[in-house]
Protein backbone atom coordinates (compact mmCIF):
# COMPACT_ATOMS: atom_id res chain seq x y z
CA UNK A 1 0.00 0.00 0.00
CA UNK A 2 1.46 3.26 -0.90
CA UNK A 3 0.69 6.07 1.55
CA UNK A 4 3.07 8.16 0.74
CA UNK A 5 0.93 11.29 0.56
CA UNK A 6 2.14 14.16 -1.67
CA UNK A 7 1.76 17.37 0.76
CA UNK A 8 1.68 19.35 -2.32
CA UNK A 9 -1.17 17.76 -3.95
CA UNK A 10 -3.12 17.89 -0.96
CA UNK A 11 -2.87 21.45 0.03
CA UNK A 12 -3.81 22.00 -4.03
CA UNK A 13 -6.60 20.08 -3.18
CA UNK A 14 -7.48 21.94 -0.26
CA UNK A 15 -7.04 25.42 -2.19
CA UNK A 16 -9.23 24.40 -4.68
CA UNK A 17 -12.31 23.67 -2.07
CA UNK A 18 -11.99 26.56 -0.03
CA UNK A 19 -11.72 28.81 -3.44
CA UNK A 20 -14.66 27.01 -4.65
CA UNK A 21 -16.25 27.93 -1.21
CA UNK A 22 -15.33 31.21 -1.52
CA UNK A 23 -13.31 30.99 1.04
CA UNK A 24 -9.73 31.12 0.12
CA UNK A 25 -7.39 29.97 2.73
CA UNK A 26 -3.94 31.45 3.90
CA UNK A 27 -0.75 29.76 4.56
CA UNK A 28 -1.06 29.75 8.31
CA UNK A 29 -5.31 28.12 7.37
CA UNK A 30 -3.24 25.31 5.52
CA UNK A 31 -1.13 24.36 8.20
CA UNK A 32 -3.17 24.34 10.92
CA UNK A 33 -5.67 22.80 8.63
CA UNK A 34 -3.32 20.05 8.56
CA UNK A 35 -1.40 20.58 11.79
CA UNK A 36 1.92 20.82 10.95
CA UNK A 37 4.23 24.07 11.43
CA UNK A 38 3.73 26.77 8.71
CA UNK A 39 7.35 26.30 8.14
CA UNK A 40 6.83 22.61 6.89
CA UNK A 41 4.16 23.38 4.43
CA UNK A 42 6.20 26.19 3.39
CA UNK A 43 7.75 24.88 0.59
CA UNK A 44 4.75 23.05 -0.95
CA UNK A 45 3.28 26.81 -1.77
CA UNK A 46 5.99 27.77 -3.12
CA UNK A 47 6.39 25.04 -5.65
CA UNK A 48 2.79 25.08 -6.42
CA UNK A 49 3.22 29.20 -6.96
CA UNK A 50 5.80 28.70 -9.11
CA UNK A 51 4.29 26.38 -11.43
CA UNK A 52 1.47 28.20 -11.72
CA UNK A 53 -0.76 25.92 -9.88
CA UNK A 54 -2.08 28.84 -7.44
CA UNK A 55 -1.86 32.58 -6.65
CA UNK A 56 -0.98 34.44 -4.07
CA UNK A 57 -2.59 37.56 -3.30
CA UNK A 58 -1.49 38.90 -0.35
CA UNK A 59 -1.75 36.97 2.15
CA UNK A 60 -4.29 34.53 0.41
CA UNK A 61 -3.21 31.47 -1.79
CA UNK A 62 -5.75 31.58 -4.70
CA UNK A 63 -6.73 28.93 -7.22
CA UNK A 64 -8.27 30.07 -10.62
CA UNK A 65 -11.60 28.44 -11.09
CA UNK A 66 -11.56 29.40 -14.60
CA UNK A 67 -8.32 28.08 -15.37
CA UNK A 68 -8.93 24.12 -15.80
CA UNK A 69 -6.63 21.41 -13.93
CA UNK A 70 -3.48 19.93 -16.14
CA UNK A 71 -3.41 16.68 -16.97
CA UNK A 72 -0.70 16.50 -13.94
CA UNK A 73 -2.86 18.25 -11.86
CA UNK A 74 -5.75 15.41 -12.09
CA UNK A 75 -3.53 12.43 -11.81
CA UNK A 76 -1.72 13.53 -8.90
CA UNK A 77 -5.87 14.26 -7.25
CA UNK A 78 -6.82 11.10 -8.65
CA UNK A 79 -3.82 9.06 -6.86
CA UNK A 80 -4.74 11.18 -3.99
CA UNK A 81 -8.44 9.90 -4.16
CA UNK A 82 -6.74 6.56 -4.25
CA UNK A 83 -4.58 6.85 -1.29
CA UNK A 84 -6.98 8.23 0.54
CA UNK A 85 -9.56 5.60 0.01
CA UNK A 86 -6.81 2.79 0.95
CA UNK A 87 -6.62 4.86 4.36
CA UNK A 88 -10.30 4.89 4.70
CA UNK A 89 -10.58 0.86 6.33
CA UNK A 90 -7.64 1.62 8.26
CA UNK A 91 -9.57 4.88 10.08
CA UNK A 92 -12.40 2.76 10.41
CA UNK A 93 -10.68 0.34 12.71
CA UNK A 94 -9.64 3.36 14.99
CA UNK A 95 -12.09 3.88 17.96
CA UNK A 96 -13.58 7.67 18.10
CA UNK A 97 -12.71 9.81 20.76
CA UNK A 98 -14.41 10.05 23.61
CA UNK A 99 -13.99 13.40 23.92
CA UNK A 100 -15.01 14.97 20.25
Amino acid sequence: MDLDIDLATLILSAICVAETDGNPMTARDIAFLLDMPQEDVQPSLDALISDGSISQDGDLLRYDLRRPLTASEVARIEHLDNQIQQLRPLLDKIPERLDS
